[in-house]
């Protein structure tokens, strides 16, 4: 009796095992939403493989600072913008973890806005749970994709997904929106440290440390806010830069050789830069790029034809062709 109890529940367990892979197949996105679920991790993993060259990543004052595709015009460095608005240091690490599985990255911009936004042990280690889980079971991550199912998704099971980018902006957030910054200068020096929490700062080392392993170069830098940045934030990631021999670029030092307007450059009263900001930042950063990198110009590569239609489309969106 007991031998057959236990059979029963090893094959009602093999069975559930069977149908939670295989619909994890059937709910994986066929191709990335342009606006939806997947727009950024699923939009990078889409691109052909081992085609971006620098990475963008952190949360909200990344993903409006740097638009991949005004470096792409002035400079040909293919790159693409994973910020995400309030991603934590474990998000961080995860989604490089997992996009390093495709592409091959000399470079990785770190903004470091996240720094300083710490969380509990409890929270790390339901993250930590999750993408293991997500691992296993892509159903897990994919659960709401039963919405957007549809029958004519069986025919595709043996194709491969459509390559090629899900959105002109390479992952840059475009916003035209302009809410002045008025409260004048910012830049207040001091001594002062503000330190980095124990589990933003874990998981620091564990980017720098699988940057390293991937013989990636880690570049940080401070994207332009007056509401988010403070000196003693800027000692606290120069400490780190210094400590780990990391280059170290902090925007909000450099805004007059940036010629930022806070009248005309910011979309939500200093937070956040808007689209005229973003143009102004890409282009130093490329230029920073050029200085300490050795990126390669992509924009006569037959490989980067679509880019180069991207940035056409891009160009006239924000009224430039």
């Amino acid at each position: 009796m007991r031998t057959g109890n236990l059979i029963k529940t090893t094959l009602f367990l093999a069975g559930l095992f069977l149908l939670l892979y295989a619909g994890s197949y059937l709910l994986l996105p066929y191709n990335s939403m342009e606006n939806g679920f997947y727009k950024k991790a699923n939009g990078i993993l889409n691109e052909p493989k081992d085609t971006i060259d620098y990475i963008a990543i952190g949360d909200s004052e990344c993903s409006v600072s740097i638009s991949p595709l005004e470096i792409y015009q002035a400079y040909g460095y293919a790159g693409y913008n994973c910020g995400v608005p309030g991603q934590r240091l474990q998000d961080t690490y995860y989604l490089l973890e997992r996009l390093l599985q495709n592409q091959s990255p000399k470079v990785v911009l770190l903004e470091t806005n996240a720094f300083y936004r710490d969380f509990k042990y409890i929270n790390a280690l339901e993250t930590t749970a999750d993408e293991a889980a997500k691992k296993i079971f892509p159903i897990y991550k994919y659960h709401n994709s039963w919405k957007y199912f549809h029958f004519y998704m069986l025919k595709n099971l043996g194709r491969k997904a459509k390559q090629g980018p899900v959105t002109v902006y390479k992952g840059y957030e475009y916003s035209a929106i302009v809410k002045p910054y008025k409260s004048g200068p910012y830049v207040n020096k001091t001594d002062d440290i503000c330190q980095i929490g124990e589990q933003p700062l874990f998981y620091l080392n564990k980017i720098a440390e699988l940057c390293g392993e991937k013989h990636i170069q880690l570049i940080l830098y401070s994207a332009p806010s007056p509401k988010c940045w403070t000196y003693s934030k800027h000692n606290a990631a120069a400490s780190f830069a210094k400590e780990h021999q990391l280059t170290y670029i902090d925007l909000n030092l450099n805004i007059d050789a940036l010629n930022i307007d806070w009248a005309k450059d910011s979309r939500d009263e200093g937070d956040h830069l808007n689209y005229f900001g973003a143009r102004k930042v890409s282009d130093y950063i490329g230029t920073c790029l050029t200085e300490h990198t050795d990126l390669k110009d992509r924009r006569k590569e037959e490989q980067y034809a679509s880019w180069n239609r991207e940035l056409k489309n891009y160009l006239t969106l924000t009224g430039r062709n």
